[in-house]
């Protein structure tokens, strides 16, 4: 599903006009910016608007301020946009008509940042803990920058890449998060945990390891992602498993080579093949760029010789967790007639 985006929208004629209306005697019209402030029932978002440049400027998580969540949602990026402009035309008390409508239709909206995320169910929420911490084994073994959030309670969240990253991705313990958001007496964790479905919910995230993967403006752009007219439904799916294969966790992390492709190997990489079964740490004894070609070898048969041969049953036993079979993106049907998530 998507969960925040941060993106720019032109104004429309009528916006505009709106704007303008209500800051006619102040200066806010000299500024570089005005930021106006939605209310929402699930908490606010800041708006900034360029009156000159013709556009305004946001980050927030749409779920979250539609339906008080983002445990389950859409891929649908366009409903999701035009929803929120609907909230800021109500906060200038307007109404988007049908010519509204067709001029967001036709420019889109551009998009800045989007973050994707997938859901993966396990059994219980004490095997999320420990898919969680067999996750930062993985990561590990295969040398990413990993950062992890420990609470008492387990790992809640294991971040790759930083903020100032082209991307970066984040398998977080969904649960906890919620439990721990949602804590205190705000008004916005009032309002969700007042939602009729709140119980359902807690208890589907409790048995969830939530995959999240941040796209940033020069990766969009890299991509030809920038606009949101390029988007469909099966667009957030694709980035995801693409996403989930480069980090080695969309294949089956078999133990062993099956007979048939053990007596097509040549020499050499039979050589490598049965250092690996030794219980040898290839990446230590080849050189980078070596390593790095008869890993993409073995890993065309299911088996990552980045793993010792210790390792690889747990490899195997993590990516049937997370396989990309096992992806949901989107919400679950049941959550539909509750209004659980934005159509």
């Amino acid at each position: 599903m998507i969960d925040t985006i941060k993106f720019r929208a032109p104004l429309s004629e009528a916006l505009l006009n709106a704007v303008v209306a209500k800051y006619k005697d102040t200066q806010a019209l000299n500024r570089p910016y005005i930021l106006e402030k939605i209310q929402t029932r699930f908490g606010s978002f800041t708006v900034k608007i360029y009156i000159i440049e013709g556009y305004i400027e946001m980050e927030l998580s749409p779920s979250k301020h539609m339906r008080g969540h983002n445990v389950v949602g859409t891929n649908n990026i366009t409903k999701l946009l035009n929803g929120v402009m609907k909230m800021i035309y109500r906060h200038f008390s307007l109404r988007d008509t049908a010519n509204d409508h067709a001029f967001y239709k036709q420019h889109g909206f551009t998009l800045l940042r989007v973050d994707l995320t997938a859901s993966f169910i396990v059994e219980s929420q004490a095997e999320v803990v420990n898919t969680m911490s067999l996750i930062r084994q993985h990561l590990l073994i295969l040398n990413h920058n990993v950062v992890v959030h420990e609470t008492p309670e387990g790992a809640e969240t294991i971040y790759i890449g930083k903020a100032s990253s082209r991307s970066s991705v984040k398998f977080y313990n969904k649960y906890l998060e919620l439990l721990h958001s949602n804590k205190g007496n705000g008004k916005a964790a009032i309002a969700i945990k007042s939602l009729p479905y709140y119980d359902e919910i807690l208890s589907y995230a409790e048995r969830v390891v939530r995959f999240e993967f941040t796209i940033r403006s020069p990766e969009l752009k890299y991509r030809s992602l920038n606009n949101s007219l390029v988007w469909d439904a099966n667009k957030v799916r694709v980035l995801l498993q693409e996403k989930l294969c480069k980090l080695g966790l969309s294949s089956q992390l078999i133990a062993k080579l099956p007979t048939e492709v053990v007596d097509d190997l040549n020499d050499v990489k039979l050589n490598k093949y049965e250092q690996w079964l030794d219980g040898i740490n290839l990446r230590k004894t080849l050189l980078p760029a070596t390593f790095t070609r008869y890993r993409k070898y073995f890993l065309t048969f299911g088996l990552d010789i980045a793993r010792t041969r210790v390792l690889a049953p747990q490899g195997a036993a993590l990516t049937r967790r997370l396989s990309v079979a096992k992806m949901h993106v989107g919400y679950p049907k049941r959550f539909v007639e509750m209004g659980a998530v934005y159509r």
